[in-house]
């Protein structure tokens, strides 16, 4: 699928329907893909600079995105906005005024969706101020509409926020976040109130878990420092301490993440910038020198998103490789 200057790509189910998402952080597009029938649509009412898009557990048809952060960080009207498709077609409406708004995702906890959203900084002068810290809220949803409710201030003290992770299935799954103070956690208290708890130390612009080596253990995998040029592989100690088990190079690393395709445990990462390659990296165990084999899936890619998902049983890679300005698959 062919989107200008495409950001987002990101495969989902809602209902019956298995579809991937793709927006463009330039131009007034966000497309639905069928994988099923190969067929995609518009969805109307976007202003662009689309950072994510995602879908709300159980409900069909209704989306939350945030759009209006377009290159250079200009991002100063950017916000989160809800998307619902009915037999009159598609409503669209800013839903949360967030300025410099990057991520958000819905999460299904203790019986309730959640709404958390992130900035990627309060206030951006110019693309190199980075003075200020980001903002997290989180809003519960609705259960019969997914309408947000309250947005509360959860974290106002990481800088440079990125990365977003949602773990987890059905009732159980669990958010993190990262920045230059490292990668966080959102636990939910007793009092029903959110907080980050830290994981990680470093500075981290990506990240994703997962058992490369297949030793029933995730490791962790990231980007450092922002759109960092190393990526690295740690395994967790009986300590509890993350030990650096391998470090490669990335120009402008984007795009990071873990999952299984042609039957191993991978890992993908993007340059968005010098090689523009889509990589991926498997443990091979010890004939392979270091354990790990890094390959190039696609040249001249430059990657924004790619995620794992699985349809009909087989398992993909999906990418915005926004220098083709195409949404690729890969099996």
């Amino acid at each position: 699928m062919n989107v200008e200057s495409v950001y987002t790509a990101f495969a989902f189910r809602s209902g019956r329907r298995s579809l991937v998402a793709a927006g463009s952080e330039t131009c007034p597009e966000v497309f639905l893909y069928d994988l099923d029938r190969h067929e995609k649509e518009l969805v109307g009412g976007c202003p662009g600079g689309v950072m994510s898009f995602v879908p709300v557990p159980g409900i069909e048809d209704i989306y939350f995105s945030v759009m209006g952060l377009f290159p250079g960080f200009v991002g100063a009207e950017a916000g989160i906005f809800m998307h619902r498709k009915d037999a009159s077609g598609w409503k669209t409406e800013k839903v949360f005024p967030l300025p410099f708004a990057h991520r958000c995702d819905v999460i299904r906890h203790a019986g309730r969706n959640y709404l958390f959203a992130v900035s990627v900084s309060r206030f951006k002068a110019d693309p190199a101020d980075w003075s200020n810290p980001s903002d997290i809220y989180v809003m519960p949803l609705d259960p019969a509409d997914a309408t947000p409710g309250q947005a509360t201030l959860v974290e106002s003290t990481i800088f440079r926020n990125h990365g977003m992770l949602k773990t987890g299935d059905g009732e159980d799954q669990t958010l993190y976040v990262s920045g230059a103070e490292g990668i966080f956690r959102m636990d939910m208290g007793k009092d029903g109130k959110w907080t980050p708890v830290r994981v990680f130390s470093k500075e981290v612009s990506e990240f994703g878990f997962i058992d490369i080596d297949s030793d029933g253990r995730d490791e962790l995998a990231t980007i450092e420092p922002f759109h960092g040029n190393t990526l690295n592989i740690y395994r967790k100690s009986d300590d509890g301490d993350w030990t650096s088990v391998y470090k490669g190079e990335l120009d402008f690393g984007h795009g990071l993440s873990c999952g299984i395709a042609a039957g191993k445990p991978r890992i993908a990462v993007g340059n968005r910038r010098g090689p523009l390659t889509l990589d991926t990296l498997t443990y091979e165990g010890c004939a392979a020198g270091q354990g790990f084999r890094r390959e190039v899936l696609e040249n001249e890619a430059g990657p924004t998103q790619t995620q794992f998902f699985s349809h009909q049983g087989k398992n993909y890679i999906l990418s915005a490789n926004q220098r083709k300005n195409e949404v690729a698959i890969y099996w």
